[in-house]
């Protein structure tokens, strides 16, 4: 297949200028306070079906970051993808990722929504089995069987719009008389919990790591795994208080499960992944003290230090012998200079580092979660989780880029070739700077926030402590000592085997016993095999009467006289 060599620079200068367009017009749309409807009617005068953009302030914002990381992922994957003969089948699967983030993105209409929604899990799945192989497979199967859960929750809260008789959930915003099924906020949240990954979904998200690193730059920072939370920021008036309590729940399992097996797991891609399980966490979590703004603004700042990461583990990857185990890297601050100050503010930020991006957001959402006095044993898994990601990402780096000599690649070319280091940078520079801007477009007015100082200084005070915690435990090897902590971690708590293997192995082995019974058993001899034999035995005996044997014809002459005595007498 013929590459066009300019076709990378073209795509990625389109997506940038909409990026731009965008922007512009959330930026705007913000200041004036307003919102613009593009909407076409089909239907009849029973169910109405109208095909509606909704462009505001969130919308657009969103639309420029996707859009922002897309353009730079584009350019990434010219070097990345460079010796692959399928680069055209690979940009054209992530233009319509793009394409079906946009129409979810853009649509308060519960029909179109759908059709972005299932768009991004098939498209997804193409994705994830780029790289044909067994282990891919089983992770794009996983991926899509989790997320059609999602579609069809999607499609069952459709049916409740249909008795309504108008399938545009923003309108009903506007009415608070309507009553909602009880149902219609569990559908909703189930679908969200699906894509966001959260417990018991939680599986599918590290296994897609199968996908080009590219792919997770785009894919599992910003479009696919954030979907979920934007539905719920979109449907957050008909969220009540089970709905809430549940979600905090799950939110704060999903955080501290995360933390706990990044921790001792030593896949690059698959920490990161992680780390980004237990953002969605975050996220989710305010959601559910009902902090939908504090949330969407997390998503945009995390969106762009996670794409950064993902970015600056693909050229680690790719210039240390395409191995992701970190165990095999220490050292490379030497070889990948400028890779390491990136990849470590991308880090710093994930800890909510401040003055860095996700400063911002992290600690708005921490100081008001504790004004809220949500209880202690909240407030206290909340800082463990905090701790927890501190954790991980000190151990992260220094294995990585401070450690001893792993064995790898001790020179490194990717640092001079630009189309792979320009996207690190930009986002590096977007990353440093989105913080404040988007804090200043978002929140426009201060939030005046009353705490003691034990826990003004709380969230400060445990990052603190973890990174001292981590830089002094380095020198500890995880393979006696936690052994057994480290193989239930490293399994995420057995949920890949509870979400596949838990619920199908019972039912396969007892598949494979009807199958020896009955298939392969009486059934199979006493019907096919059975039938078959009872015929040929009745089509042999018949050709040895066709035969013109003369005693075959003396035998038959006597069996009817005998016949013909027994009657007269």
């Amino acid at each position: 297949m013929t590459v066009d060599k300019y076709l990378y620079q073209k795509i990625s200068f389109f997506l940038v200028n909409l990026m731009f367009i965008a922007g512009f017009t959330g930026v705007f749309l913000s200041s004036e306070g307003t919102s613009i409807f593009f909407e076409w009617f089909l239907g009849g005068s029973s169910v109405n079906f109208s095909m509606i953009f909704l462009l505001d302030s969130m919308s657009c914002f969103f639309l420029a970051v996707v859009l922002c990381i897309s353009g730079n992922v584009v350019w990434y994957s010219k070097s990345y993808m460079a010796l692959d003969p399928n680069a055209n089948r690979f940009i054209l699967l992530v233009l319509g990722f793009v394409a079906s983030m946009a129409i979810l993105i853009l649509s308060p209409n519960i029909l179109s929504i759908l059709l972005g929604w299932d768009g991004l899990g098939l498209i997804s799945y193409g994705l994830v089995i780029y790289y044909p192989s067994k282990k891919s497979s089983s992770a794009g199967m996983i991926t899509v069987l989790s997320n059609r859960v999602g579609d069809v929750c999607i499609l069952l809260s459709i049916a409740w719009f249909v008795s309504v008789g108008d399938f545009n959930f923003s309108i009903w915003a506007f009415y608070n008389n309507v009553e909602f099924s009880n149902w219609v906020p569990l559908l909703v949240l189930l679908a969200a919990m699906t894509k966001s990954a959260q417990i018991p979904f939680s599986a599918w998200l590290p296994a897609a790591m199968a996908a080009p690193t590219p792919v997770s730059a785009l894919v599992h920072s910003s479009t696919l795994v954030t979907a979920g939370v934007y539905l719920l920021i979109r449907f957050s008036f008909i969220l009540g208080e089970t709905c809430s309590a549940l979600l905090l729940f799950i939110s704060i399992m999903t955080m501290f499960m995360s933390g706990v097996v990044a921790i001792f797991e030593y896949d690059l891609k698959k920490i990161i992944a992680l780390s980004t399980l237990s953002q969605l966490g975050m996220m989710m979590f305010s959601i559910s003290l009902g902090l939908y703004e504090l949330a969407f603004f997390h998503l945009l700042t995390h969106a762009l230090f996670k794409a950064l990461l993902f970015l600056c583990a693909g050229i680690l990857i790719h210039g240390a012998g395409n191995t992701q185990d970190i165990r095999s890297f220490g050292g490379l601050s030497l070889n990948f200079p400028l890779v390491t100050v990136c990849m470590n503010l991308a880090n710093l930020s994930l800890c909510g580092v401040p003055f860095l991006a996700g400063f911002y957001s992290k600690d708005l959402i921490v100081e008001l979660a504790c004004q809220y006095s949500w209880g202690i044993f909240v407030l206290l898994m909340m800082f463990i989780c905090l701790s927890l990601t501190v954790l991980y990402s000190v151990r992260l780096t220094y294995l990585s880029f401070v450690g001893p000599y792993g064995g790898g690649t001790s020179i490194s070319v990717c640092e001079s070739d630009y189309s792979l280091v320009g996207p690190v940078v930009i986002l590096s520079f977007t990353s440093l700077v989105s913080g404040p801007i988007l804090s200043w477009l978002n929140f426009p007015a201060p939030v005046l926030i009353f705490l003691p100082v034990f826990l003004k200084w709380g969230a400060l005070f445990f990052v603190g402590v973890s990174l001292l915690v981590m830089l002094s435990l380095q020198g500890l090897t995880y393979s006696y000592k936690w052994g057994a902590v480290s193989k239930f971690s490293g399994l995420m708590w057995f949920l890949p085997w509870l979400t596949g293997q838990g619920f199908s192995m019972k039912t396969l082995k007892n598949a494979d016993h009807l199958l020896k019974i009955y298939d392969q058993g009486w059934l199979e001899f006493y019907s096919s095999k059975g039938l078959e034999v009872v015929g040929g035995k009745v089509n042999t005996l018949n050709l040895k009467f066709q035969h013109s044997s003369l005693k075959l014809h003396f035998l038959i002459f006597l069996l009817w006289l005998f016949l013909c005595f027994i009657y007269i007498l």
